[in-house]
């Protein structure tokens, strides 16, 4: 999953998409330049990625923040493609499944327009952070028109759809199917040998926005807490902010930081604190509870990007711009490690590629 994210969010093609397809080992490959890149390319012409993140629990979709406003969501993996919730029910107990079907083998590997794309950031300023509920359903977006929004990637949009949907039949006699859209006069189609199966197309649906960072400043951070009913953000107001789903104003503000931006951050596992980095060369440990900062972490030789907390909670790791990534001790605040690039190690200068 690290590799497949690497690649996507390093993807930025300036001049429309130029992939070809071979096979290694017998499975197909995304080839540029004659270089294999990964199994799945995900990438529409003309769109950059600014961030993405694999859904849980499983990792079988892909939620993208682009710089057109717009979050895309792509189904990876193998099978028959039919996206998410594919074979369950909602609601009165329809069979929940995307329009992008696809039965050949070879289309499994090949990127195709994304299942689904919401819609709703202003101004075309770019989606620069996501985040999935542990539901695998609600997503958070955080983007530079300095508002959050929450999706449900499962809802049936405003133009859904109730039709007839063909499928290949495992029976070993020959019949005939007439798909039957209930969306417009189409003509009826009859397809030999195939099955209709009740189908309800999923387009996601906007939940909620969330304003309260200073207007138009971008909000480069986004995330749910470990128990799902809150969440965090940070931009670029020297604030960080804390976030029930069902407020659209924050419940705690944690101001501390020097330096207008403070670019990241992650939950505590036990849901009772949050990290923050920033351009100030510091990560801070906040209490929930009472907006209080309770550990300043400091020791950086330059501003932080981003921050997490390890599963046991225990430690934090932070990488600032020169690469280096710096471990704390959250019970003590004392710096314990510190990692170099293999040119900071030798004592070289320049960039490591």
């Amino acid at each position: 999953p690290s590799v497949l994210l690497s690649t996507l969010c390093a993807a930025r093609p300036s001049s429309g998409p130029s992939w070809s397809y071979g096979t290694a080992g017998g499975a197909s490959a995304a080839v540029e330049g004659g270089a294999a890149v990964g199994s799945t390319m995900l990438q529409e012409s003309g769109i950059d990625i600014c961030c993405a993140r694999l859904c849980p629990p499983d990792g079988r979709r892909v939620a993208a923040g682009c710089d057109d406003a717009a979050v895309r969501i792509w189904t990876v993996g193998s099978g028959d493609r039919t996206g998410p919730y594919s074979s369950g029910t909602v609601g009165g107990g329809s069979i929940i499944k995307t329009k992008a079907v696809k039965d050949t083998a070879d289309s499994v590997n090949k990127p195709e327009e994304s299942a689904q794309v919401l819609l709703g950031h202003k101004n075309g300023f770019p989606i620069f952070d996501l985040d999935w509920n542990r539901d695998g359903r609600t997503l958070l977006s955080a983007g530079g028109d300095g508002s959050i929004r929450l999706w449900d990637t499962a809802a049936v949009g405003p133009f859904g759809r109730l039709a007839n949907v063909v499928k290949k039949s495992h029976s070993s006699g020959i019949s005939s199917t007439i798909l039957t859209p209930s969306t417009g006069p189409d003509p009826l189609t009859s397809v030999p040998g195939l099955r209709s199966e009740p189908m309800v197309e999923v387009s996601g649906a906007a939940l909620a926005a969330y304003r309260g960072h200073t207007p138009s400043s971008p909000i480069w951070s986004v995330a749910f807490s470990p128990s799902g009913y809150y969440f965090a953000s940070a931009g670029w107001d020297s604030t960080a902010r804390v976030w029930t789903t069902d407020n659209p104003t924050p419940v705690r503000i944690l101001a501390g930081h020097f330096s207008p931006s403070v670019n990241s951050i992650s939950w505590h596992p036990n849901a009772n604190y949050v990290v923050t980095a920033a351009d100030d060369k510091t990560a801070r440990l906040w209490d929930v509870q009472t907006g209080r900062c309770v550990r300043l972490l400091n020791g950086a030789s330059a501003g932080l990007n981003l921050v997490k907390v390890c599963p046991s909670g225990k430690y934090v790791a932070a990488s600032d711009y020169s690469g280096t990534v710096h471990i704390w001790d959250l019970g003590s605040g004392r710096k314990v490690n510190e990692l170099l690039l293999p040119a900071a190690q030798s004592g070289g200068g320049g960039t490591s590629a």
